[in-house]
Parts: structure tokens; C-alpha cells; sequence
């Protein structure tokens, strides 16, 4: 299982921290991506690529990487400077 993080509006507009799912592994971006479209699927826009940009240990992740056991994956909105 590996748990998910969200944050800002993602966290916001679908109401919860974080979210457990089932996956063998290794896995990758993508593959926990369409998961998340599919159980949360009302929020599909905050959550398609190009809008949410995802991180796997802390690092800006691309659809190819890969996870595994105990990584760290969060999703989040695009951000801006000022």
C-alpha cells in the first residue's frame, strides 16, 4: 500500500489529507495517478496531469517515475511566485 499525500486545493476540494492505495510494486507516477481519477473521480481536473504536479521523496516527479515501498508521494497544484 502506499499513502498519498494532497495539498492546497487539491486537499481543499477533495476534503482529506491523504489517501491509502493498494498497488504492487515497483509502480509508477502515472499508474498512481489514474487510481486516484478513478476513486476521486468528481475531481478529475485538479488531478490530471498537467494541473497537479506530483513528488516522490520530496522531488518533482514526471509520469515515469517510479515508486516504491515506503516512498513518499504527494500531489499538489501548480505554485506561484510574487
Amino acid at each position: 500500500m502506499i499513502r498519498v499525500l494532497f495539498f492546497a486545493k487539491i486537499k481543499d476540494e477533495i476534503g482529506i489529507d491523504f489517501f491509502d492505495i493498494k498497488s504492487d510494486f515497483p509502480t509508477t507516477v502515472s499508474e498512481i495517478r489514474n487510481s486516484l481519477i478513478s476513486e476521486f473521480s468528481d475531481h478529475e481536473p485538479l488531478l490530471k496531469q498537467g494541473y497537479a504536479l506530483c513528488a516522490v521523496n520530496q522531488q518533482i516527479s514526471n509520469e515515469e517515475t517510479i515508486i516504491n515501498l515506503d516512498d513518499e508521494v504527494a500531489f499538489f497544484p501548480p505554485v506561484t511566485g510574487g
